[in-house]
């Protein structure tokens, strides 16, 4: 049945059936300020970031001589430097690769220049 309203006559005007198609414009979230929402994300991201910290001489020397002693299945917590953060990897050590400046985790290849801190998690 069409919906009816009262005309300024007062007889009834029949509206023809809208088709599915348009009524789902009908419903589409409007969004007042395009671009707003992508520009605070940005931001975000932006002020979240954390200055990577530069390690004093003792400090890579104490990790140079933590990643020596490694040996693959020792359960470690690496602190590592990603992407603006500090990242926390805990597994079993897989492989070292010294040479090809890498420290594997849980299958997680991890750069050994962007190590802070190796920790037991035993």
């Amino acid at each position: 049945m069409a919906s009816r309203a009262p005309a300024p006559g007062g007889h009834v005007v029949r509206r023809p059936h809208m088709p599915m198609s348009e009524r789902a414009k009908i419903f589409i979230p409007f969004d007042p300020l395009p671009g707003y929402r992508q520009m605070l994300r940005e931001r975000e991201e932006e002020l979240l970031n954390v200055p990577r910290v530069d390690l004093s001489d003792e400090q890579r020397e104490r990790l140079s001589r933590q990643i020596r002693e490694l040996e693959p299945g020792q359960l470690v917590a690496v602190t590592h430097y990603v992407d603006g953060r500090y990242v926390k990897t805990v597994g079993c050590v897989s492989r070292v690769m010294v040479a090809d400046g890498l420290l594997c985790v849980v299958g997680e290849k991890i750069p050994i220049d962007s190590v802070a801190t190796i920790e037991d998690a035993e």
